[in-house]
């Protein structure tokens, strides 16, 4: 008899046994804004999202959610016997990475330069001027011929090569002795005496005002509207301006002193 029901006992345990086990699983939905990132839990690798996960055992189980060019993001989810959990996560985009300047590259091809002399920022380049490397970014271009030498601002892009265009060599041509060149704004007024916004600069030096706008001629000087020979440039993170103008405002400031 005892033998009987010990053999009935084990009978009852096999067969309650699988619905023990099947009951002490769940299910986890994981889902991305945007989808399509890689689910880590517990360290091993199930998918990407969205993804429902079935059989899991009940307790805490630890997720890892990452995206190239996303944030990666890590969080708990409780599991129920039973039950099916949601995850849903807002992944955060990576900041972009700064990029020098001077570390992205790119190239300068200079077009009707014969017999003429090429200097970038005061550099001079080796002719041929033809897909010259040079640093992406706003520089100064200066072509000397002869007794005469023009200035431009040019912007070369990173992977890209630049082609500029020099206009014919005319007679009217500015000689050096009366060229204008841009200069850095700093060196003839106070930083505290200008400001940078955009491409807009404002002056307010010494009861003077100045307003002009990076690649336009156009200025503003005490009210009254003006005609540059060059274009104010942004070089380097600096306002440039032309050296006749700068000369004007520096002459102008002795001329109030005395």
């Amino acid at each position: 008899m005892s033998m009987r029901v010990l053999v009935t006992a084990l009978a009852l345990v096999l067969a309650v046994a699988p619905v023990i086990a099947s009951s002490a699983h769940g299910s986890v939905y994981v889902s991305t804004l945007p989808p399509g990132a890689s689910v880590w839990m517990d360290g091993n690798y199930l998918g990407n999202t969205p993804l429902f996960v079935d059989g899991l055992d009940a307790g805490r189980h630890f997720l890892t959610l990452t995206r190239s060019g996303w944030q990666p993001q890590s969080t708990a989810v409780d599991v129920v016997s039973g039950h099916v959990a949601s995850v849903n996560a807002v992944l955060t985009a990576n900041a972009p990475q700064p990029q020098e300047q001077s570390h992205a590259k790119g190239a300068l091809t200079v077009r009707g330069a014969e017999g003429a002399k090429i200097f970038i920022d005061g550099v001079a380049l080796t002719p041929p001027y033809d897909a010259q490397p040079e640093n992406a970014g706003d520089h100064i271009l200066l072509v000397q011929r002869g007794a005469t030498r023009t200035t431009t601002s040019i912007r070369i892009y990173p992977d890209t090569t630049t082609t500029t265009s020099l206009a014919p060599r005319s007679s009217s041509t500015t000689q050096m002795g009366s060229a204008d060149m841009l200069a850095a704004l700093v060196d003839y007024v106070p930083a505290s005496d200008f400001t940078v916004s955009g491409d807009e600069i404002a002056i307010h030096h010494n009861g003077m005002e100045l307003e002009c706008t990076v690649g336009s001629r156009t200025y503003v000087l005490n009210g009254k509207p003006g005609v540059l020979s060059v274009a104010p440039a942004m070089v380097g993170g600096k306002p440039y301006l032309p050296m006749s103008l700068l000369q004007r405002i520096s002459s102008q400031n002795k001329a109030a002193t005395r």
